[in-house]
């Protein structure tokens, strides 16, 4: 089957006007399949992203293309993983890449963590690292924002491929050997908690990097937007905390390792 779902028109443009009738035509229908909001592959649940034509997983694609060589995702050994902590936000309105940017200072700044939007990653990136937090926010009914909606959908048809062919993703056989293997997530996501599904994004996105091999360093933690921003804060605040305290004793294993490795030497 095919997905697809087109860019909103922005007001101050006439979209109609730059259209052909047939990519009109083929708007108009994709308005038809956002409206839905669940679209099936293979049997799995599969979001819609903008802009994007996928006729199955393993199909060919008119446009923008999952699983080239170049975005091949396989197992990354732990001792080849970087040792700094990842931080992915992806934010609607900004709020969460202003939480996101305080964790990555809290936990010492670009020496100890990368700061990464989701649009501009992919699975493949997150097995680079053994330690990944992601702070991100729903749209509508439990959807991704704008800049996770590429990501998402990545992460979601990589899920299907492990599932279906391991061997052609990790070393060997095994869950330890899946793509994310060796590497921990944690999420914290802003929701909307009078709509429906409202931590479906989150919760689903954990689930999709659990498949792939990942564990899970926190329980996956939602932040009502409808409360307070004090008490978002404070909520936020407890999660950083827990991370943070984490971190550090991460960095005390790692060192102590390097002092036994070095008097072995």
């Amino acid at each position: 089957g095919l997905a697809l779902q087109c860019q909103p028109a922005r007001k101050s443009v006439d979209m109609t006007k730059q259209l052909n009738p047939d990519e009109h035509y083929i708007r108009e229908l994709a308005d038809e399949v956002v409206n839905t909001r669940q679209r099936f592959l293979g049997g799995s649940l599969i979001h819609d992203t903008d802009g994007i034509w996928t006729k199955s997983v393993y199909g060919e694609c008119d446009g923008f293309s999952f699983g080239t060589e170049n975005d091949e995702l396989y197992r990354v050994p732990d001792e080849e993983k970087k040792e700094k902590a990842l931080i992915v936000y992806a934010s609607q309105n900004g709020a969460t890449k202003t939480f996101a940017k305080h964790l990555c200072k809290s936990l010492g700044g670009d020496t100890y963590c990368d700061l990464r939007n989701m649009s501009g990653i992919m699975a493949k990136d997150l097995a680079m690292y053994k330690r990944v937090y992601i702070v991100c926010n729903t749209s509508g009914l439990g959807r991704p924002p704008c800049d996770g909606e590429v990501f998402y959908s990545h992460v979601q048809l990589e899920a299907m491929r492990c599932q279906e062919n391991l061997e052609d993703l990790a070393i060997g056989d095994g869950d330890e050997e899946k793509p994310l293997a060796g590497t921990s997530v944690a999420i914290a996501v802003w929701v909307d908690s009078s709509s429906p599904d409202y931590a479906k994004f989150g919760l689903g996105l954990t689930e999709e990097l659990v498949s792939l091999g990942a564990s899970t360093a926190l329980k996956t933690i939602t932040v009502d937007e409808n409360i307070s921003k004090s008490e978002q804060k404070q909520t936020f605040k407890e999660w950083e905390n827990t991370i943070i305290e984490m971190e550090k004793a991460s960095g005390t294993r790692r060192r102590t390792s390097k002092t036994i490795a070095t008097s072995a030497a």
